[in-house]
């Protein structure tokens, strides 16, 4: 219901035309805006807000909507105020409740859908506001969009307020990365998405152009299980966290369009703080770190303390973050840490680190607002740091009720420092999102999250 601006992050209106807060922040006030409807042509009011908030509470409780669980924490139920003001009441202040209204879970949906089963949705039946409507799902091969012809309400951050200029997308599923880049290339597709490393110079050359945008959220990150037996130990996560040469990473495995991570975030989050400096490369301050914990190098420079070798394992699940994971391997071993590396099924993962039985954990998470790092490193909120950190618990819950931005920002500030001040992550680089785009396709961008965005798209050949 509500968009964040494409270069700043800001909040910023959309079909809620603007917000208020009332009982310290308990209460959210939004005014919509008049004249939007849904597809099908029911009306887009306070009602149809307040029943899909309602409807979607409930799938929350039932564990069946687990992102939007987080998202509506404290959510008490939602009143009706006029025909298009809604009122949305919590237990408690919601800081981050206004960025959340800018991403897809919480985007309303019309009464006809909400009357279909979750087994139905995931079939293509879903109606909604946008500039698109759905024509045809074929699961693991396509997804067919059409244009909506009435479309008149499109966000501050569109080129034009007016339908799409395409008459049609279709979302083609290839898997293998040499035939997204064969199909670009032989112009059988548009645009392509996760163009391998070793291509981007070629689909350059043949023409296409490379639309590009970090992903807000927290990056590919190393997670300390804090109460694993080795990174119980702060001066052994604090030296991970300068033993890592993020610079190389990139230059030996990824692109122009990749960045090494600066904090704990993104540089396209709200609040994001500039700790390059903590996050430089230092292998003799690593050193020294681990020889003042004890931990003396042996003949094959694998560390020990006590007749314990430094050994440090790594699970994850997506096997792209291999080749990283390997030369991060390589580097550990120049401080004297022996990295064994864990490669989990999807399946099997999520059992391993709710058990506990791991070092390290690899993954990253999106979502452009503070609260990603609730999220990601709060003991209330599942994995955490494998035990409860106090003092980071405290930080984060007062950052997420704070309504009052200046206040928030500075909380937020304390949480990045403090996390890599105490070895809480190990950022390593930014997530990101990164298209070939062909060169009839004009006006394709990139919103603040990560997604394309194809309503000012359209074809050079057409115009």
């Amino acid at each position: 219901m509500l968009d964040q601006d494409k270069r700043t992050g800001e909040v910023v209106p959309w079909l809620a035309t603007r917000w208020t807060y009332q009982d310290e922040g308990k209460t959210l006030v939004l005014r919509l805006r008049d004249g939007v409807t849904f597809s099908n042509g029911e009306r887009f009011d306070a009602a149809s807000v307040k029943a899909n908030f309602d409807a979607l509470a409930v799938y929350a409780r039932e564990g069946r909507a687990p992102q939007a669980s987080g998202y509506l924490t404290g959510y008490l139920g939602a009143d009706v105020l006029d025909p298009l003001t809604v009122a949305l009441r919590f237990d408690h202040p919601k800081a981050g409740f206004l960025q959340a209204l800018t991403e897809k879970t919480l985007a309303p949906l019309a009464p006809a859908t909400l009357a279909k089963t979750p087994e139905e949705r995931c079939q293509g039946a879903l109606i909604g506001t946008g500039p698109f409507v759905i024509a045809q799902v074929v699961k693991n091969d396509r997804i067919v969009l059409k244009r909506r012809a009435d479309y008149q309400w499109a966000s501050p951050n569109a080129e034009h307020q007016g339908p799409a200029w395409l008459d049609q997308v279709t979302f083609q599923t290839v898997s293998e990365g040499s035939v997204r880049v064969g199909s670009l290339i032989s112009r059988q597709v548009g645009a392509i998405e996760e163009i391998p490393t070793e291509d981007v110079q070629r689909v350059k050359a043949a023409g296409a152009s490379v639309v590009a945008r970090s992903a807000g959220g927290i990056g590919i990150t190393l997670y300390p299980n804090i109460a694993s037996p080795v990174l119980s130990h702060p001066e052994v996560r604090q030296a991970l966290v300068i033993g890592v040469n993020r610079a190389e990473i990139i230059e030996a495995l990824y692109t122009e369009y990749d960045k090494a991570a600066t904090s704990v975030v993104s540089t396209t989050v709200p609040g994001y703080f500039d700790l390059s400096a903590k996050l430089a490369y230092r292998p003799d301050a690593a050193r020294a770190l681990l020889e003042r914990a004890g931990w003396k190098a042996g003949k094959d420079g694998i560390r020990s303390r006590d007749g314990q070798r430094l050994q440090v394992g790594v699970t994850w699940s997506f096997p792209g973050y291999t080749p990283t994971l390997e030369l991060i391997k390589e580097q550990l071993a120049r401080i004297g840490v022996d990295l064994r590396l864990n490669l989990r099924s999807d399946a099997e993962i999520g059992g391993v680190i709710r058990s506990g039985n791991y070092d390290l954990r690899l993954s990253d998470l999106t979502r452009p607002d503070p609260d990603v790092i609730l999220a990601a490193f709060s003991s209330k909120f599942g994995r955490g740091l494998g035990a409860a950190e106090p003092a980071l618990d405290a930080l984060l819950d007062q950052q997420s009720v704070a309504v009052d931005p200046a206040r928030r920002k500075d909380l937020v500030a304390q949480v990045q420092n403090l996390i890599i001040d105490q070895g809480y992550a190990v950022p390593i680089k930014e997530s990101n999102t990164v298209f070939a785009v062909a060169p009839d396709v004009r006006g394709l961008w990139l919103s603040t999250p990560r997604w394309p965005v194809l309503h000012d798209t359209w074809l050079a050949a057409a115009r």
